[in-house]
């Protein structure tokens, strides 16, 4: 098989496997609750797609592309290989910091970001920042807005290291991306491209399940909206018990989201004694007369059970090495400040 310059980058990141004449890539997931899993898919599923997303990104040669953390998921090992594959220059960081991302902007033109990136980039100075690649969660509207009127350009794209590229947005709405069709399925997005993974090492299982016509799903869940495309509304499989009722996560979050003020919202399980967990939302955004608005704005888009029992506004959200929100350490902090509440 001839050598590229992007299967040279997969084989120095470790992520390129050869044996008995064969090649394939070997990656692994990075959720914010689970634990990661090793995704198989064939040199073809990533190759392939790169022209598609040389174009939606206008990315050439001349470009300077932060990748702003390590690639130990699939995201970053793309914007990588990517990267050499047209030939543009990389600026790499060995870890997420908001200093270094902003020094690196002073020559890269294009960054591959997630949200929750994006959100602390536009305080800083954007330097040569002409477009961000986003991904990884749900990009707040407010933040994109935010982004649009800094003059960067913002190319945010639904997909997961098992399925690859589902949809893009390059504008308003979130279409399916070049060669991959989309269907929902009781509320739940399936896909069906060439981009898709061949399964997980053995021994591992779920959350990609495939139907025999070639469709597959990781459980995201989603809704076809007229103007705005695709609306991804996360996994079902970060969930509240509260009072008897079971309360969807990504539920809260995306009503929550929708608050222009909210620039970045996780929503929290912990222990209550009478109602065995009670609901708790962290954003951050500017919040200067309080959360009144914002509770009536919620408690318009979901259920009573949903409304969320304690708010808290923090300067920023803790954030994983792959740079989503961090979940387990939004725990520990809250589970911190209430044992130092009641301590005497």
């Amino acid at each position: 098989m001839r050598d590229t310059p992007a299967r040279a980058a997969l084989r120095q990141m470790g992520f390129l496997r050869e044996a008995d004449g064969r090649s394939w890539l070997e990656l692994s997931t990075s959720g914010t609750a689970a634990a990661p899993r090793t995704v198989r898919r064939s040199l073809a599923s990533w190759e392939r797609s790169f022209d598609h997303v040389s174009r939606l990104t206008r990315t050439v040669a001349s470009d300077v592309v932060l990748v702003p953390a390590p690639p130990s998921g699939s995201m970053f090992a793309f914007a990588h290989a990517h990267a050499a594959h047209v030939g543009a220059e990389v600026v790499a960081l060995d870890r997420w910091s908001l200093r270094d991302a902003e020094a690196a902007l002073a020559s890269c033109t294009i960054a591959h970001v997630t949200p929750a990136m994006l959100t602390g980039l536009l305080d800083r100075d954007l330097g040569r920042l002409r477009t961000v690649v986003c991904a990884g969660a749900a990009l707040p509207r407010s933040v994109r807005e935010r982004a649009q009127d800094a003059g960067v350009e913002v190319v945010d794209y639904y997909g997961a290291a098992e399925l690859s590229f589902v949809a893009m947005r390059v504008g308003a709405r979130l279409d399916p991306f070049p060669e991959v069709e989309v269907d929902l399925r009781g509320g739940v997005i399936w896909a069906r491209s060439p981009w898709l993974a061949d399964g997980y090492a053995h021994g591992q299982t779920v959350p990609l399940v495939s139907d025999a016509d070639g469709w597959a799903t990781v459980g995201d869940r989603g809704c076809f909206h007229d103007e705005l495309g695709l609306v991804v509304l996360g996994r079902g499989d970060e969930s509240v018990t509260t009072g008897g009722a079971t309360v969807l996560c990504a539920d809260v979050e995306a009503a929550v989201l929708a608050f222009p003020a909210v620039t970045a919202a996780v929503a929290i399980g912990t222990p209550h004694a009478a109602l065995g967990e009670v609901l708790e939302v962290v954003v951050t955004g500017a919040f200067a007369d309080g959360f009144d608005e914002l509770r009536s704005h919620t408690a318009e888009l979901v259920s009573r059970t949903h409304i969320p029992r304690r708010w808290h506004v923090w300067s920023e959200l803790p954030l994983t090495p792959a740079g989503k929100v961090d979940r387990a350490e939004v725990r520990r902090r809250l589970a911190a400040d209430r044992a130092l509440e009641a301590s005497p």
